[in-house]
């Protein structure tokens, strides 16, 4: 028996939450870096709303990691709740539990709708802005109402951390909290493998090289990882009411919350690293071939037989777009791929 206690006083995934979270806050933060440096620094794009929410997002990331940071050092979570020696950091413990899940919902919708306006720069048709704008309001109100759930299902809240509130306590039953958050997580994932989509079916018809067309496609289509995580941390969720052991369960939960959205800012943010990639492929080619001129020439993309007339847009790049004029609903409607 003393044996058998000793191998579960040893159980403790906290290095593993810590490792993970902080990788998973690390390398987004890494590619908004890139993000800024290439919209700011390297052409006159400028800093867009897009941007703003990207930086928001990461900072909340940030934020609900230092605070599981927190929890780890407490020898709370990641340890079951018989295992550890100071059963009264259990309740401050779980509130910054709490916390941290509310700011990270915010975190993610804030990528999400991050990426959504970037796809608006770029999308043609009156019936994808339409799109973009219901999936930017309905996962807004459907990821806040989660949030605010998050602390609204008890009165005092307390009472969701202190189990010594909680026989005076007045909750909700516990499968509303439960579907209110597997719906918000499932409508999530499924946002994301929308907004995944939406660049093929941008760029399907425009006159370019397959090659550049397909990795353009491929960068802005990043967010179907999301998805997976999206959908894989909401499976943790299933019975998460009849769960007696949290500290131990919420491990998991706190890797893939983060995951979540850590991948949605990283494939948010690689739209925007493509004048970077332009650079990098310039250079090469300059040092390959010295009679080259890349940087500055102008590469002019056929217009489609609809139109007998052109016009082009210098992107930052130097990249220049041809396109028929007069048809406004056309999918090839010029618009700058640098977003």
């Amino acid at each position: 028996m003393a044996s058998e206690s000793a191998a579960v006083d040893a159980q403790n995934q906290g290095p593993t939450i810590l490792a993970s979270c902080w990788v998973l806050v690390a390398i987004p933060g890494i590619m908004v870096a890139l993000r800024l440096w290439c919209k700011l620094g390297l052409s006159r794009s400028g800093f867009g709303l897009d941007d703003a929410l990207i930086l928001l997002a990461w900072a909340l990331q940030l934020v609900y990691t230092a605070l599981n940071t927190k929890t780890v050092e407490m020898g709370v979570v990641g340890r079951h709740v018989f295992a550890i020696e100071d059963q009264e950091l259990i309740p401050p413990a779980l509130k910054l539990v709490y916390i941290s899940y509310v700011i990270i919902i915010i975190s993610c919708v804030a990528s999400k709708t991050s990426f959504a306006f970037t796809l608006m720069r770029i999308v043609t048709k009156t019936w994808m802005k339409a799109l973009l704008w219901v999936i930017i309001v309905t996962m807004n109100a459907i990821m806040w109402l989660c949030a605010i759930c998050y602390l609204a299902q008890c009165s005092p809240a307390a009472a969701l951390w202190n189990v010594k509130l909680m026989a005076t306590a007045k909750c909700w039953p516990t499968n509303v909290f439960e579907t209110i958050a597997l719906t918000a997580g499932a409508y999530s994932g499924c946002m994301d493998f929308i907004l995944a989509l939406l660049p093929w079916m941008v760029l399907w018809n425009l006159e370019m090289k397959k090659r550049e067309k397909a990795g353009i496609a491929l960068a802005m289509s990043m967010g179907i990882f999301a998805a997976v995580t999206a959908f894989i941390k909401t499976s943790k969720l299933v019975n998460v009411s009849q769960v007696q052991d949290f500290t131990w369960f919420c491990s998991t939960l706190t890797i893939w919350a983060s995951a979540e959205t850590g991948c949605t800012i990283f494939a948010a943010s690689i739209p925007a690293l493509r004048i970077l990639f332009v650079r990098i492929s310039s250079s090469y080619q300059h040092s390959d071939d010295p009679s080259s001129n890349y940087d500055g020439e102008e590469i002019t993309l056929q217009a489609h037989k609809d139109g007998s007339s052109a016009r082009s847009i210098q992107s930052e790049t130097g990249v220049t777009t041809t396109q028929p004029i007069g048809v406004e609903t056309h999918e090839t409607q010029v618009k700058r791929l640098d977003v």
